[in-house]
């Protein structure tokens, strides 16, 4: 078997400055990452803020109020689109 000379590894000042400052980024973005999960903890997501500040929804106003159902009869699909009784052979002009 043949021996080869052990590889030596040489670290620069440079190096080691570059290391520590990825290190330091790296606790920052956990330290972050732990801080906006304490925050989605104590606060909720924010459609869960939004749904907690009784912000109206846009689409609250197509949707009818419980005691309007019984006001107001259902129109059928032909009648919601203006295809009434009149238009019975169902030919477009």
């Amino acid at each position: 078997m043949l021996r080869r000379k052990p590889t030596a590894i040489t670290l620069t000042t440079e190096d080691i400055a570059t290391y520590e400052d990825r290190r330091v980024h790296e606790a920052q973005m956990q330290e972050q990452a732990a801080m906006e999960a304490q925050m989605r903890a104590q606060h909720g997501t924010p459609f869960q803020q939004q749904k907690s500040q009784n912000v109206r929804d846009p689409n609250d106003e197509l949707r009818p109020l419980p005691g309007d159902r019984s006001r107001a009869p259902v129109k059928t699909r032909e009648e919601r689109l203006g295809l009434g009784m009149g238009n019975a052979g169902g030919s477009r002009g």
